[in-house]
């Protein structure tokens, strides 16, 4: 488990450069205002689509901590305020995301809210961007000595989809073979999300997001391909690729 311990009085925010399938294919953020809806002084978060709202943030525990209108980071298992979390608003082809920046990690990164369901309740969950990806596992959070611990997980936020599939060409003799080797990309919220093919020509990519968005696969020798495939929870989508 990667585990990552912050000093609460530490304030920087360092971005990372993109690490897409090639220079370009990320479509950067949009700020949108700057006003955050607030209730009764703390930040609310808003699904859009569903329009659920929430105040609590939760990591992999269940735990919660809230964002107040002070930029003040509350840990309610015991209440501790730690200053300097601001909430933002962004907007990207692929949808409006919410990040929190802050003392998160060495590496520069900020917190990004995902929504999912669980044992039927909607709900706000935590996640770590790095700036040019999110591997869209939850985080443990912990508070100790008012020092923000955060550990990153191998559990992603309940229902979080899977896009799944085979990779094949169609031989000279007419024949169908797997493609080993093939890497096939799916768009996140800021960057990508990939896998390799394996001797089957199978792929697993987990960690992303519902909606349309671009996938594509590279493999040399091979025509570069794009599609524009729908996900709504786990999803199998084969693609032929050409020579």
């Amino acid at each position: 488990m990667k585990r990552l311990i912050l000093v609460a009085s530490l304030a920087v925010l360092v971005s990372c450069g993109d690490r897409g399938p090639s220079a370009g294919a990320r479509v950067g953020p949009s700020p949108t205002s700057p006003t955050v809806p607030t209730t009764a002084g703390l930040v609310v978060f808003t699904e859009r689509g569903t329009n659920f709202s929430t105040t609590d943030l939760r990591d992999a525990q269940d735990q919660i901590l809230q964002i107040d209108a002070l930029d003040e980071l509350i840990w309610t298992p015991d209440g501790t305020r730690l200053p300097g979390y601001h909430v933002e608003t962004m907007e990207f082809s692929r949808g409006f995301f919410y990040f929190v920046t802050g003392n998160i990690c060495r590496e520069g990164c900020q917190f990004e809210v995902r929504f999912c369901t669980k044992d039927g309740e909607r709900r706000a969950y935590l996640t770590v961007d790095y700036g040019h990806d999110n591997p869209g596992t939850m985080v443990d959070v912990e508070v100790a000595g008012r020092t923000l611990v955060v550990s990153q997980t191998s559990l992603y936020p309940p229902g979080t989809p899977t896009l799944t599939g085979i990779v094949s060409e169609v031989t000279s003799n007419g024949a169908e073979v797997p493609v080993e080797g093939a890497t096939v990309y799916r768009g996140v919220s800021t960057g990508w999300r990939s896998a390799t093919t394996d001797r089957d020509g199978l792929y697993t990519i987990r960690g992303l997001l519902e909606g349309t968005d671009t996938v594509a696969v590279f493999r040399d020798g091979h025509e570069q391909q794009r599609f524009n495939v729908s996900i709504s929870g786990d999803t199998r989508f084969d693609i032929h690729l050409r020579r």
